[in-house]
């Protein structure tokens, strides 16, 4: 083969590459499948997320569903066994 036959055969070869490239690329952009998808409805706000949130302080103590002494999370409104999820109001037993 002569030094013009492979010059001549890998510039078809590049054209076709690129006109794969440029192809694929109008394809995708015509057929929408680059645009993201739809927002979910149940998005949260940013500022709700930033709000200050009430954090649990943690203590053992005595657990009436487990008659037992079990690790609680203690909040302002009562306190939650960590090992059996139950809540009990503050003031109540």
């Amino acid at each position: 083969m002569s030094e013009w036959t492979i010059a001549l055969g890998a510039l078809i070869l590049l054209l076709s590459l690129a006109s794969a490239a440029l192809l694929s690329r109008w394809y995708v952009v015509l057929s929408g499948a680059h645009r993201a998808a739809p927002v979910a409805e149940e998005t949260v706000p940013l500022a709700a997320l930033l709000r200050p949130q009430e954090v649990p302080a943690n203590d053992v103590g005595w657990c009436p569903a487990e008659q037992a002494e079990r690790l609680h999370a203690y909040y302002s409104d009562g306190w939650q066994c960590w090992t059996c999820r139950t809540f009990t109001p503050a003031g109540g037993a």
